[in-house]
């Protein structure tokens, strides 16, 4: 009877102070506390009350070794069944980061980007628009000179032929050809002077009067300030006579040396051999006009390196310089000004030969041959003419 009391106590006490709970998760370490059985995890130990704390009963060495306790948690990374899914919408940074995460370095083996900065200005066209500029006759022989002068020596009389054009073993249909392709390349290229050029540069306002005429004086003025400006290295009348592209090409020269220069006459007179308008970028009404001028003038050019040692050219000697100067103009803009953008180097034209730079004195008696005894180890004294073995 007594035991029978006993238990069915026992089973009201339970019920009273414990909260019924699954079978599961019934916790069996002792861990858990009387007052802390409004919340199941604190009950079970799950979570701590004090935070600071590894144990409810230790109270020493908590804030000493609280690193160390912290350490032997760790976070484990489990497999992600969706990671295909994912890795195909990221970014090529956050992929990189994930894997170098993972110890894998995908650049690892491939060379790291450089960032080059470069300027980007609408006022002036990076490169010449038409750089065809007509041929000269440069060869009595050649066909187009022949067709031109006498059509009969293609046509029907080759015995009229010189007996060099013969040794080059060319046809007559061949040489009709070629004649035939120079002369309505010319024409072609006058029309689009007209067309794609004056016509189009007459239109914008302030170019009504626009005449190429008149325009090879003020060639020749802007060609002569802009060298003087880089001769005294003034880069702001360098950007009023020069274009951005004709400053990277030309600054280089006196960056790092000096130039001397000077013209002393007109052989001929420059003339205008080719004339083109467009914008820039295309349709965009931005239009850039661009004028290639033919100059044969007489000049004094010397070119030196920072030691002030001569690279090219000399001062006392003029020579004759033939050259195909581009000048530009952003005349969209009421600011516009004609300026030296760039030259052009015809097909036609022969390649000149590179400059010899001589590092080591060929001739012997140029040689300086004045001795002067070095003191070396051992009593033995060597010249400075004297080859080392």
């Amino acid at each position: 009877m007594l035991q029978k009391t006993y238990s069915c106590l026992q089973r009201v006490i339970c019920s009273i102070f414990i909260v019924p709970t699954s079978p599961v998760l019934v916790h069996s370490c002792y861990v858990h506390h009387h007052k802390e059985r409004h919340n199941l995890r604190l009950f079970l130990g799950i979570q701590r009350s004090n935070k600071h704390k590894a144990n409810r009963n230790t109270h020493i060495n908590e804030r000493k070794f609280s690193r160390l306790r912290a350490k032997k948690n760790f976070n484990i990374e489990l497999p992600d069944d969706d990671i295909k899914t994912k890795r195909q919408k990221m970014s090529p940074l956050d992929l990189r980061l994930i894997l170098l995460k993972k110890g894998i370095n995908p650049y690892r083996d491939v060379t790291p980007q450089t960032w080059k900065e470069f300027q980007v200005t609408f006022n002036s066209c990076y490169q010449v628009m038409d750089p065809f500029v007509p041929r000269e006759e440069s060869s009595p022989n050649d066909p187009y000179t022949i067709f031109r002068k006498n059509p009969l020596k293609l046509l029907g009389f080759p015995f009229l032929l010189p007996p060099e054009f013969h040794e080059k073993k060319e046809s007559l249909e061949y040489a009709l050809l070629r004649a035939e392709e120079g002369r309505f390349t010319a024409y072609q290229h006058k029309y689009f002077n007209r067309k794609h050029g004056i016509k189009r540069i007459r239109k914008r306002k302030g170019f009504e009067n626009f005449s190429i005429k008149t325009f090879p004086a003020t060639a020749d003025e802007i060609y002569v300030e802009a060298h003087k400006a880089l001769m005294t290295r003034d880069k702001i009348a360098l950007q009023k006579y020069i274009t951005e592209t004709a400053f990277g090409k030309m600054w280089p020269d006196v960056e790092n040396g000096s130039v001397v220069w000077e013209l002393m006459k007109h052989i001929e007179l420059s003339r205008v051999v080719s004339v083109r308008c467009a914008d820039f970028p295309h349709q965009s009404g931005n239009d850039i006009a661009q004028i290639i001028v033919r100059m044969h003038t007489m000049q004094k050019i010397a070119l030196y390196d920072r030691f002030g040692r001569l690279i090219l050219g000399t001062e006392h000697e003029a020579k004759p310089v033939l050259e195909y100067v581009v000048f530009e103009n952003h005349i969209a803009s009421f600011d516009g000004v004609w300026r030296l953008h760039d030259k052009v180097y015809p097909e036609w034209i022969k390649p000149k030969r590179d400059v010899p730079r001589q590092t080591k004195i060929s001739q012997e008696h140029l040689r300086i041959q004045i001795r002067r005894p070095l003191k070396l180890g051992g009593g033995r004294e060597l010249s400075i003419t004297e080859e080392k073995r």
